[in-house]
């Protein structure tokens, strides 16, 4: 078996493996890895055009897609927290939440005062972007048209009429956790399916966190349904270390394809 455990320190495995045969075991479990340009790319589909969000990304059936922009089928998880490690990731810190002492008066929370402060998370981190085809008919006949997006400019926050702040996707790494105290441990991003959120959770059972400044919020996060297509259009997802330009040649997209960095 060459697929590393999901957990950083056992990257030190003492046996050398080819990294080319280690990428060929991780796309054999869904999960296509180039080492050279740190790009990590999954076949995914759409799991919401209009409920509210509090993922970006879950793996079906034990992620809660009801909840999620994106869903994944047949991607082992443990293989993508593997792919993310070789690409250079390390396990970040969380956001942290903090009481606002003294706390304010009902009167100065009617005019706007927090009643907590918030550190936002912090670490390495991957720019997510989403890719798909789709079937265009105009007076001209049937004719491909494809897309490539900056996965935040298809989160919309519902009360500033805003997408979602761009950056990086900052790295957790999950968790152990044991349901009892004579079960076995397991690893939480796996046995939930939950795995890249919008909004801030604690503790930190996903594998990776947006950071928007309202991601504190649980309520205004929508799908950017002006430019998504119908549930369950199939897409690529794709995680770099790098912004980018342009797809990937691999997906054979045309320069004039939308979105970019």
């Amino acid at each position: 078996m060459l697929l590393l455990p999901p957990c950083a320190p056992c990257l030190q495995d003492p046996a050398p493996v080819s990294m080319e045969a280690v990428a060929a075991e991780l796309a054999g479990k869904g999960v296509r890895f180039d080492p050279e340009r740190g790009l990590i790319e999954l076949d995914g589909r759409i799991a919401q055009t209009y409920e509210p969000l509090e993922y970006l990304l879950v793996a079906r059936p034990k992620g809660k897609d009801y909840e999620a922009l994106l869903a994944v089928e047949d991607v082992s998880v443990g293989a993508l927290n593997t792919a993310l490690l070789l690409a250079g990731m390390e396990p970040g810190r969380n956001a942290k939440f903090a009481l606002v002492q003294p706390p304010p008066t009902p009167e100065e929370m009617a005019q706007g005062a927090p009643a907590y402060t918030v550190e936002p998370p912090a670490g390495t981190g991957m720019y997510i972007y989403v890719w798909w085809e789709e079937e265009v008919r105009d007076a001209a006949g049937a004719r491909s048209e494809r897309y490539f997006y900056r996965a935040e400019d298809l989160v919309l926050n519902a009360r500033s009429e805003r997408t979602y702040q761009r950056g990086p996707w900052i790295y957790l790494g999950s968790r152990f956790v044991r349901p009892h105290k004579d079960a076995p441990e397991l690893f939480a991003a796996e046995a939930e399916g939950n795995l890249v959120s919008i909004v801030y959770f604690d503790p930190s059972n996903q594998l990776m966190t947006g950071s928007d400044p309202e991601a504190d919020n649980q309520h205004v996060w929508y799908p950017n349904f002006y430019l998504l297509p119908e549930i369950g259009h199939p897409v690529k997802i794709l995680f770099s270390r790098e912004p980018l330009d342009a797809p990937p040649p691999t997906l054979n997209a045309p320069a004039s394809a939308e979105g970019g960095r």
